[in-house]
């Protein structure tokens, strides 16, 4: 009986590695944004639309509103800007316009993937990610933002 529990648990972790070396390699590559869903602001580089919560619509007063519809435009421009790029285990991004680089580990979690990511700067930072139809999903929950955000692969070259 003890065996077969030992067999059991050798085999949970040879098919957690399995999982974990998959999504690596999956990551690899250059991934561009295409989506952002921040605060109740929801953002799309392909369709070019940007919607809001019915609570953030309600606070806009036209000034706000005008504003908004100056920046609209820039606010497209700047995610379908953003560039982050798997290279073996670094990690390097552009997002909306800011730089950074580091390395990552990705840890398997009960219903995804954790990406833990240490920057240059020695800053870390986790988010949960998964790979689902082709697309790249990053979730960051925190105290202030709950921020989402997809990504496309690009084609090698």
């Amino acid at each position: 009986m003890k065996n077969i529990l030992v067999a059991l648990v050798v085999c949970c972790f040879q098919v957690a590695a399995v999982a974990q070396s998959k999504i690596e390699k999956q990551l690899q590559g250059t991934w561009k944004m295409t989506e952002m869903n921040v605060g109740g602001v929801y953002a799309n580089a392909v369709t070019q639309q940007i919607t809001m919560s019915k609570e953030l619509e309600s606070q806009l007063t036209p000034e706000k509103r005008a504003v908004f519809n100056t920046n609209k435009q820039a606010v497209l421009d700047n995610i379908g800007a953003s560039r982050v790029m798997f290279n073996g285990n670094k990690i390097s991004y552009t997002i909306t316009g800011s730089d950074n680089e580091g390395t990552y580990i990705v840890k398997p979690q009960t219903d995804g993937y954790i990406l833990d990511i240490t920057d240059g700067n020695g800053s870390k930072d986790s988010l949960a990610i998964a790979i689902k139809d082709g697309k790249l999903w990053i979730l960051k929950i925190d105290d202030v933002n709950h921020a989402e955000l997809v990504f496309t692969k690009l084609a090698v070259k």
